[in-house]
Formats: structure tokens, sequence, C-alpha cells
């Protein structure tokens, strides 16, 4: 996961969607995220947009270069090194094309619930666009198609059961979040709920998860900057009770608006930190090009890594929908995830061949040594990412308890929430906050995080629940593209089972460390 930036919040939306909530990080400058309410929210005109393509390119790019760039040399390690030079090529390129077959499916479910009923239970529209008065027209498959494959401006309802208009027209777009979208996919109120329950769950883990991740690298590197000045009894544990005040106040914040400076300050901690390993790394080391080729024993550690740089779908569709261009999403995200991969691609393998069988989970662990004036340097690295990730932690947090929020809100009637409702939101987010801590305990070390989030829930939400999606929504897709589906759901399902044998197995070794 990447660095968030801030947006503005358009007047009179009283609160967000949770998930647009999120999206609150993920738009480039002082720009706004619409949709307030939960539900389909249609795109009929160019006003509703607000950011160009280059800035839709930018927010996706910000989203996955960030901490989860910094554990890609030790997943180079784990999966060896020309190995995982070409696995983070083809995850890069896989994660593209799930979060467009995602988004595909979310135009999909818009147009079948702005229809209202207007599509039969094998995901087809019955369009009049044809002139036949009533001819079933079979949605495109995904990527086989034009990105157009689903707007019909006019829908013809004249033989539904319903009492409604003749002539109803459709809104071309709609913004639908990613529990929406897979509750929508499904027939049946069992099945729906269901679906929206496990994408919702799926949120709350990562975003628990991903919190739990940025607490542990402060716990890890703080010790290596503050310790020479505080003593060597200052370990993980006292650099984590240091971090938690902060982290308290950060959670229980109101408005991301006093957070607006930490756009500027992700990009350059994130550019700093990865060329400052670089550069050290040619300053002191040798590279080794002779370095395995690939690490069967470890290799879904590498995988586990990688999905949880890559696999951003929980956060790509606001973005999507900002777009003053959604008709070229599957373009943008081409763009976006060419430029991710290849520079992950490069850093990874140039910092594994660099530092060889000594890079630490987190390479920044790495930058230590050399006169006082380098460390110095270092160390101020080391501490303006710290601050990044810091401040990062409210952004990714507020994804899973507004979730939670709303849930526990909606056990109360109207008139007992609005006397304490503020008591209420805060005791979630404590709560929260100590489910972070109690994971950040219960997995210390940060590599271990890292392939737990990535390979256990980012590879559900991202290889996993889009083919389910796909292959329910889009039954006529050829048996080509079915068999594809099919083998990237394998291919998540396999992640998940072997990531989280394999790092319960090293989290029950009392020999293993970070």
């Amino acid at each position: 996961m990447g660095e968030p930036i801030t947006a503005t919040i358009p007047i009179g939306q009283d609160r967000l969607d949770s998930h647009d909530s999120a999206a609150v990080a993920l738009a480039s400058a002082p720009r706004s995220i619409s949709g307030a309410a939960s539900g389909p929210r249609a795109v009929s005109t160019a006003d509703d947009a607000q950011i160009s393509n280059s800035e839709v390119v930018l927010a996706l790019v910000k989203c996955a270069i960030g901490a989860g760039s910094l554990s890609l040399p030790y997943a180079f390690k784990e999966g060896g090194l020309w190995f995982s030079l070409i696995g983070t090529v083809l995850i890069g390129m896989l994660s593209a094309y799930t979060i467009i077959l995602l988004k595909q499916c979310e135009e999909a479910v818009g147009l079948k619930l702005l229809a209202e009923g207007q599509i039969d239970g094998k995901g087809r529209s019955i369009s009049a666009a044809s002139g036949n008065g009533g001819f079933v027209k079979a949605l495109s498959p995904p990527l086989l198609g034009p990105e157009d494959f689903n707007i019909d401006p006019i829908v013809n309802v004249e033989s539904l059961a319903f009492n409604v208009d003749p002539i109803v027209p459709v809104a071309p777009r709609t913004k639908l979040m990613y529990p929406e979208v897979a509750a929508g996919a499904m027939d049946g109120a069992v099945a729906k709920s269901v679906m929206k329950g496990v994408v919702n769950v799926g949120i709350c883990l990562t975003s628990l998860g991903v919190c739990a991740a940025y607490l542990d690298f402060l716990a890890a590197t703080l010790p290596q900057v503050l310790g020479p000045l505080l003593g060597p009894d200052f370990g993980e544990l006292e650099a984590t009770l240091m971090v938690l005040p902060v982290m308290l106040v950060l959670v229980l914040l109101r408005t991301f608006k006093v957070l607006s400076f930490t756009a500027i300050l992700g990009d350059i901690a994130v550019t700093v930190a990865l060329l400052a390993v670089v550069v050290y790394g040619f300053a002191t080391r040798d590279i080794d090009l002779s370095l395995p080729f690939i690490n069967i024993k470890s290799l879904m550690k590498f995988v586990g890594a990688t999905s949880f740089l890559f696999a951003i779908h929980i956060v790509v569709l606001p973005i999507l929908h900002a777009s003053k261009s959604p008709q070229s999403f599957a373009k943008n995200i081409s763009t976006s995830f060419s430029f991710i991969t290849g520079l992950n691609a490069i850093f990874g393998f140039l910092a594994y061949a660099l530092f060889a069988d000594d890079v630490a989970p987190a390479v920044t662990d790495n930058l230590d040594g050399g006169s006082d004036a380098t460390q110095a340097t270092l160390n101020a690295v080391k501490v303006l990412l710290c601050v990044d990730l810091l401040f990062t932690v409210p952004f990714v947090f507020v994804a899973g308890r507004e979730i939670v929020e709303r849930e526990v809100l909606s056990r109360f009637r109207d008139g007992e929430r609005t006397t304490s409702v503020m008591h209420i939101r805060n005791t979630v987010r404590i709560a929260l906050l100590g489910c972070v801590v109690a994971i950040c305990f219960g997995v210390p070390c940060f590599g271990d995080m890292v392939n737990l989030v990535g390979g256990v829930v980012n590879a559900t939400m991202g290889f996993i629940l889009p083919p389910i999606l796909a292959l329910k929504l889009f039954p006529c897709m050829s048996l080509f593209a079915t068999i594809g589906h099919v083998l990237i759901l394998v291919f998540g399902v396999t992640a998940l089972v072997l990531t989280l044998f394999f790092t319960a197995q090293d989290l029950a070794d009392p020999n293993h460390s970070c």
C-alpha cells in the first residue's frame, strides 16, 4: 500500500460513505471525491468529474508506492533474484487486469441497479438500441469488448411486469463501492448479504493490518535512530508506547484538513527513501547477479509481499469515480501500473542484488554505517519516513473504522444516537486502535505482517473476488476467458492458503526472528 493524499469534501455532505471516506486520501491536490450516500451514485455529466487522466494515474501510483516498496527487496530474497523480477512484473500485470475487471463489474452492476430489475438472471441487459423493441443484448465479456460496453442510453421496459414508464433513460455510469458491487452481482438476499459482509470484513482487516504493519515499522526503526540518544534500553516496546498517544490523537480527528501537508511529505519521504537505499547500496556494496534464481521454500512469502504492494483494489474505485474521462479507466490503470510495476521491479532487483542475503525485511534497516555525516543523513531519511507513515495511519484507519462505526450506530434508534454519537464513535476508534496494537504484538515483524496482509487479505480482495464477480456477471464470455478467470481464482486461493500456512508456521517457530 502506498501514500495517501488529501482531498476536499464537497460542502453539504454531512458524512462520507465508508469507502468514499477511505478515498479521501486518494485524490491529488485539494479536489473533491463525491458520494455521500450509500447505494448507486449516477454520473451523467462532465461537471460531476474532478480530476484529469494524468491526476488519476498519479493518484493510483501514490496508492501503490510506499511502505510496500520497502518490503520488496526482502521479498526478492524470499523468491529468488530472477524469478522475483519476472514474478513482480506478472503480479503487477495481474493486479492491473483484476482492477479493470472490478471496474467493469461495477459498471455492469450499476446498469443492473439503475435499470431496476431490467437485467435478467444471467446478467444480460434488455436494450432498445437495436430497434427491435425488446432485443436481449448480452453484455460484452470483460476486456473483450469496448470500454463503453454497458452504456445503454435508452432501455425499453414495455414488456416488464412492474408499472413504469415505457421508455426510461438510464444514466450511463454509476458510482458503486466494492461492497455494493459484490452484493449487486449476486442473486438472492442471503448471497448479497454474505458477499457484502465478506468485502466489508476484508476492508476492515486490510485497514487494521496495514496500520499494524506501519506500527511494526515504526517500532523497529525508531530505536535505530533514537537509541543512541535515549540509551540502549529504548527498544521496540518503548517506541510503540511513544507513538501510541500520537496515533490516538490522529485516529480521533474529525477532519483531514489539518493533515493536508502529508501529501507532499509522503512524496518526499518515499522518494528520498528509495533513492537513499539505491545510492547507499551502490556506494557500499558490489552488485551480485549470481544470487539464487528461485527460492522454492519461501516462494509464497514473495507472493504475499507483492500482493501487499500491488493489490490496491479496495481504494481504486473512488479514484476512478473522480475522473473526468471515466471511459478511459482501462488506459489510466494500464499506464499507472506500467510505471508502478517497472519502478518496483527495478528497485527490488537492485536492492536485493546489492545487499544480497543481508537485506532486511524493511530495506531501510540496511541504511546503517559509514561516517558520522553519512549516518546522520541516513537517520534523517528514516525519521522522515517514520513521520510520514505515522501521519498516514489515520487515512488507512478510516476505511475500516467507518464500517464498524456505521454498523454500531445502526443498532441505536435515532433518538438514542444523537445524544451519544460522538462518544460511540470515539469508543469504536479507541477499540480499533487497541486491535491494531494487539495485532502488532501478535505479529511483531514487519515482514511477517506484510506477508499476512498481502497474501491473505489483499489476495482475497484482488485475485479471488474479482474473477468470481466477473464469472457471475458475464456468463457469455468465451471458454478461453472463463478458463483464464478460473486460473486467476485458483492463484488467489493458493496464495491465501499457502501464505497463511507458512506465516503461521514462522510465527509458531520460537527461533523465528525478524
